[in-house]
C-alpha cells in the first residue's frame, strides 16, 4: 500500500494523501462537533488496540490482557473492533486524536493512514506475514511520518503451534513459504487460521517503549 510519484503525472506521495483525509475529516467532524466542548488536557498518552474477533484468523487471542497491561504500563486504551458499517469518520476521529495504535497484522491496519505524523504504530507479527506486514503497513506508516515498532512473534504464540506441533516446517521455517511458495492453500493456513497469543512478558517491553514515545507527544503538546 504504497504510492510511486513515478507513475503519476502530478507527483503525489503518501504524505499529501494522508493531508488530503486530515482536511476532508476535519472538515465533516468540525461539522459534526462544532457545539461541542474543547477537548481536555491529557495527562496520559492515549492507544488503541484494534482487535477482530470471530472465525476469521489473526484474532489477537489475549486482548483483554494486552488492554490490562497497556494500562499498567500507563496508556489511556480504548478497544477498537472496526465493523463494515463503522464511519471512516468515526474511526479517523478515534485514531487522530491517539498517541499510539496496536494490532496484529491484517486487522484494519489500514487506519494507520489516520495517525498523527509522530504517533507510535505497533504491529504485531505473525508467522510468515513478516514480508507483508512491512510492504503493506511498515512501509507507509514510516512514509507518513508515524514511528513504527514491530513485534514479531515466537513459534509458541502461534495457535498453529497447537496443531502442526514445533518441529513441523510451517513451524519452523514460516518465512520459506512467503514469496513464490505462497499457494492459495499456505494463505489460507497463516492468514485465515492462525491466531496469535503474545507473550505479555516480552509484550511489556515494546508497550513501554511505545509509552515513552507518547509521553514525549503529550510533553511537546500533542494532546
Amino acid at each position: 500500500m504504497t504510492i510511486d510519484p513515478k507513475l503519476i503525472p502530478n507527483p503525489k506521495t503518501l504524505t499529501h494523501f494522508r493531508a488530503f483525509l486530515d482536511k476532508v475529516y476535519s472538515k465533516s467532524l468540525h461539522q459534526l462537533y462544532h457545539h461541542q466542548s474543547p477537548k481536555p488536557s491529557r495527562s496520559r498518552p492515549h492507544l488503541v488496540l484494534v482487535i477482530r474477533t470471530g472465525n476469521v484468523g489473526r484474532v489477537l487471542l489475549n486482548h483483554k490482557e494486552v488492554k490490562q497491561e497497556a494500562e499498567k504500563v500507563g496508556f489511556e486504551v480504548v478497544v477498537f473492533e472496526p465493523k463494515p458499517s463503522t464511519p471512516l469518520s468515526v474511526a479517523y476521529k478515534l485514531m487522530n486524536s491517539s498517541h499510539a495504535m496496536v494490532g496484529v497484522h491484517g486487522t484494519a491496519m489500514t487506519h494507520t493512514l489516520f495517525l498523527r505524523p509522530g504517533s507510535v504504530f505497533l504491529q504485531v507479527v505473525s508467522l510468515a506475514t513478516q514480508k507483508a506486514a512491512e510492504l503493506c503497513y511498515g512501509k507507509p506508516a514510516k512514509a507518513i511520518g508515524v514511528e513504527y515498532m514491530e513485534y514479531r512473534i515466537d513459534a509458541e504464540e502461534s495457535s498453529l503451534i497447537n496443531k502442526y506441533g514445533k518441529e513441523d516446517k510451517m513451524i519452523k521455517e514460516p518465512m520459506g513459504f512467503e514469496g513464490k511458495n505462497w499457494s492459495y492453500d499456505i494463505m489460507k493456513i497463516y492468514l485465515k487460521e492462525q491466531n496469535v497469543r503474545v507473550d505479555l512478558d516480552r509484550f511489556r517491553g515494546y508497550l513501554k517503549e511505545a509509552y515513552e514515545k507518547g509521553i514525549k507527544l503529550l510533553d511537546r503538546g500533542m494532546v
